[in-house]
């Protein structure tokens, strides 16, 4: 049996995946991808939609798994990713936002792992830097209701 051990698991109580990216970055950059994903993998797109509509992710790209797993996911992720990075223009985008990529490579990983329906073993991640809980909530009230 093939599994995946991601380390972090992410929950949106307030919104779906699909609005939380919508509310914190770039719109367009989102159906960009859908589109991407409709062109060259429409087998996915089931699986893009449920991810999307759902109120959890796994996030911070970190995971194991075996090797040929590994192979196939990069394969399929960097396909989108390289496409995505021909079709949109990030020269204007702040230095959080120019994260593009790597925020939609924590969506596409779990987009990836609905569609193959592989084994999940979770391990917690532990910070070590305190987090400030009311400068990050500012943060999620600013995006929300002002971007």
């Amino acid at each position: 049996m093939k599994f995946i051990c991601p380390f972090m698991w992410g929950n949106y109580y307030i919104e779906t995946v699909r609005s939380q990216y919508e509310h914190a970055h770039n719109k367009r950059d989102l159906g960009e991808v859908e589109n991407i994903i409709k062109e060259k993998h429409p087998e996915y797109i089931k699986a893009f939609e449920k991810v999307m509509n759902s109120r959890k992710l796994y996030i911070y790209n970190m995971f194991a798994m075996k090797k040929s797993l590994f192979d196939e996911y990069c394969a399929w992720l960097f396909d989108i990713l390289f496409t995505l990075e021909d079709r949109i223009d990030i020269s204007d985008y702040d230095k959080y936002n120019a994260r593009v990529f790597g925020f939609f490579s924590e969506r596409l990983f779990n987009v990836w792992l609905e569609k193959k329906s592989l084994k999940v073993k979770t391990i917690n991640v532990v910070f070590l830097e305190k987090i400030n809980w009311i400068k990050k909530g500012k943060e999620f009230l600013k995006r929300k209701f002002l971007n």
